[in-house]
């Protein structure tokens, strides 16, 4: 008896250690990981890269193309994102290549004959890849090739920038296909299946667009990818949709109140019968300098509804999310520069530098630079025209928020050794060949007029050439 009492005070002891484990691990659990009142309208699902897209995309791109089209502030975001992210364009410059590629190059990327359509050229087709992109999640380029001109020992290479609404979404099995994209055993891509037009252009009538499969070798498909496994990108601005959404509805309202507020109108009141009030019929609108009569026994009486939240206050925190959400500066977005000092506004563009870097180098330049050079490459040597494999990538001249101090900074970290010359000149947006060149002929022009420049290491300048000696006047006889 005394050895099951014992057993039942053991098993009551365990019992009470393995509930206070229980309680203890509890609470060292993550708390958003807990099953609380905090959590219980919160649903999950573990959807793959994809499967979470496949089904938000088409609505995703619409709205977002929708806010961009008429939100002033969703504009607003792409134009700064596309204005930092290319600006004028992002220059190449091919390393030991000969003279004729270079200006094969610069012929092709300075006119408008590398466009498919005829209407930009290089530098201009930065800018529409990166704006679709931040507009639509992703871009496609397709290599088109004019025959007539390489015919003519010219690089006929022509550049078809299209919307991602381009790939046959209907061809998608989840496993080999997904979103028009068609990829072997191994999980290498083999092609697109790329519709004839835009679905935007002929839906309106019913008719199923065919497709035609493009292999991977002549399609650039361009996107930000934030997961593993990902096939396509979404609108830079899909988090805060629903923020653009509400700013435009506050907004709104706002503006329907002060209208209503301005609209001043009298009501006459009267005791005595009128045939005159009998006779006019009331208004429904509310009109500036109305005089409304009013038939015996009708009053007016207005609601008065709750004061809203300081508008000023309401509007910059929903900017202040949708800068966010775009990646950029509540500054950049707005243009409100009141509520930051110097040392503030710089930090915030250095944060947002660090974003826009990240574009260019993770984005732009492996997924379009670097493979448009290819093609070029392949079409120059169908012309006869050998050139580098490699080429380095000068983005956009950086505007300096304080050049005396930051050139000063340049300076003494050339000096130092902690950079090159060469590194600052491209981080400027200058091409280090084209410095160097343009400072050689410079000094020596400057040397050749007897002018000494502080860039020139020399100890002085070339002496100028002296001018003859007025001749002596003979002396007279």
């Amino acid at each position: 008896m005394a050895r099951r009492k014992a057993t039942r005070d053991q098993l009551e002891l365990a019992l009470k250690d393995a509930q206070k484990q229980l309680a203890i691990s509890h609470l060292r659990a993550f708390e958003s990981a807990k099953e609380s009142r905090r959590t219980e309208n919160w649903y999950t699902r573990n959807g793959g890269p994809n499967a979470d897209i496949r089904t938000a995309w088409r609505l995703l791109t619409r709205r977002h193309q929708d806010l961009v089209d008429s939100n002033p502030w969703a504009n607003r975001a792409v134009r700064v994102i596309t204005n930092n992210w290319v600006g004028d364009g992002i220059i190449g410059s091919p390393v030991g290549g000969t003279r004729r590629y270079d200006q094969a190059w610069n012929d092709w990327s300075d006119t408008v004959e590398c466009d498919y359509a005829g209407k930009l050229n290089w530098y201009g087709l930065q800018a529409l890849i990166a704006r679709t992109t931040a507009v639509r999640g992703s871009c496609l380029i397709r290599r088109r090739l004019d025959e007539r001109m390489m015919d003519q020992g010219l690089v006929g290479l022509r550049l078809q920038v299209m919307e991602p609404d381009m790939l046959d979404f209907d061809k998608d099995d989840g496993s080999r296909i997904k979103f028009g994209q068609q990829y072997d055993r191994e999980g290498r891509l083999e092609g697109y299946w790329i519709r004839q037009t835009h679905p935007g252009e002929t839906e309106w009538n019913g008719v199923r667009i065919s497709s035609e499969f493009v292999p991977a070798s002549e399609i650039i498909h361009t996107y930000e990818v934030n997961r593993p496994g990902q096939a396509i990108g979404v609108p830079f601005g899909s988090a805060v949709l629903l923020h653009l959404r509400d700013i435009d509805d506050i907004t709104q309202a706002m503006l329907l109140k002060t209208k209503i507020a301005a609209c001043f109108t009298a009501f006459v009141y009267s005791n005595e019968p009128s045939d005159l009030a009998a006779a006019q019929p009331l208004t429904e609108t509310l009109e500036p300098g109305a005089i409304e009569i009013l038939p015996d026994g009708k009053q007016i009486q207005f609601s008065s509804p709750p004061q809203s939240p300081d508008y000023v206050s309401q509007n910059k925190h929903h900017l202040h999310a949708i800068a966010a959400g775009y990646g950029i500066t509540f500054e950049a977005l707005t243009g409100i520069l009141s509520d930051v000092n110097f040392s503030s506004a710089r930090m915030g563009w250095l944060e947002m530098h660090r974003q826009i870097a990240a574009w260019r180098w993770n984005v732009s330049i492996p997924q379009v630079m670097d493979p448009v050079h290819r093609w070029f490459n392949d079409a120059a040597r169908t012309a006869q025209i050998r050139g580098p494999r490699r080429m380095i990538w000068t983005p956009p001249r950086r505007e300096l928020v304080d050049p005396a101090k930051e050139i000063t900074a340049l300076i003494e970290g050339v000096r130092a050794g902690f950079m090159s010359l060469s590194e600052v000149q491209r981080s400027l947006g200058y091409i280090p060949a084209e410095v160097m060149a343009e400072l050689e002929a410079d000094m020596a022009d400057a040397r050749a007029k007897g002018l000494a420049l502080s860039v020139d290491g020399q100890t002085g300048a070339a002496p100028a050439t002296p001018a003859p000696e007025d001749p002596q006047p003979a002396e007279a006889a």
